[in-house]
């Protein structure tokens, strides 16, 4: 989305895996439904690929996103936070001329504290709750989640974005947790106290940052459940089958 969003896709591409885990594969993505389809850019056909090019004894779990250097074929950086930063403030030179300023200076400590809320807050019980042993471990990561969307919606009452009028990484970190939370984590993870529509203001923020191109075309609404819900090609049970549901028309309307 930031690479749309500042116009960086014109010297940065992308390279989408494949959503789904290959069989007996837990620790790779592939660029393509079968094991030996390459993406056309990279050259490759699975991200580990690109990361021994860079540490020949790389042995771990290939994690995306992931910026690579196509000269060499090299996995550079694949810390998120580090990178929607430095895209933010090192690439400024190839922004379009109206890209906005997503990172601004005199809202920077604002901008890192809301992300770490998100990460706390959010990712961190979307992570951990299908672990708790105990109807109390639940309810207190379940009231931490929605304490934290109404925190958020309460913001909202009066902005169009977490720090004001215009788009900032903090509104493309929490946009992401929000449409997973209304595909996938409200049914998935029983974070259903409430539904996204039931804060009007986070619901109509969720809607219009939708609405931008950069975001829009960044999301792929079957991609993301098959992703979080079906887990790899092969499904033998209904916990994986992929629901219908919800309707998505609704982010449009």
């Amino acid at each position: 989305m930031l690479i749309d969003l500042l116009g960086l896709d014109t010297v940065i591409a992308k390279s989408p895996v494949f959503p789904l885990r290959h069989s007996g594969i837990d620790n790779d993505w592939f660029f393509g439904e079968k094991d030996a389809d390459e993406d056309p850019i990279l050259k490759t056909n699975r991200l580990s690929n690109l990361y021994r090019n860079a540490d020949s004894t790389f042995n771990d779990r290939a994690a995306v996103p992931t910026l690579v250097d196509i000269k060499t074929g090299k996995a550079v950086n694949n810390d998120s936070g580090i990178l929607l930063t430095e895209l933010a403030t090192t690439w400024t030179a190839y922004e379009a001329a109206d890209a906005p300023d997503v990172f601004p200076k005199n809202k920077q400590t604002q901008i890192l504290e809301y992300y770490q809320k998100i990460i706390d807050n959010l990712s961190h019980v979307i992570n951990t709750i299908g672990a708790v042993k105990s109807q109390a471990e639940y309810d207190k990561l379940s009231i931490q989640f929605f304490n934290q969307l109404s925190e958020f919606d309460n913001l909202l009452s009066d902005q169009d974005f977490l720090l004001g009028d215009t788009v900032t990484i903090s509104d493309l970190l929490l946009f992401a947790r929000l449409i997973r939370f209304d595909l996938v984590f409200y049914f998935q993870n029983k974070l259903n106290q409430n539904r996204l529509e039931d804060f009007p203001n986070l619901w109509r923020y969720a809607k219009q940052c939708y609405a931008l191109p950069a975001f829009k075309n960044n999301t792929n609404f079957k991609a993301i459940k098959q992703h979080f819900i079906q887990g790899s090609v092969d499904v033998h049970d209904f916990a994986h089958v992929l629901p219908s549901g919800p309707d998505t028309s609704k982010w449009s309307v």
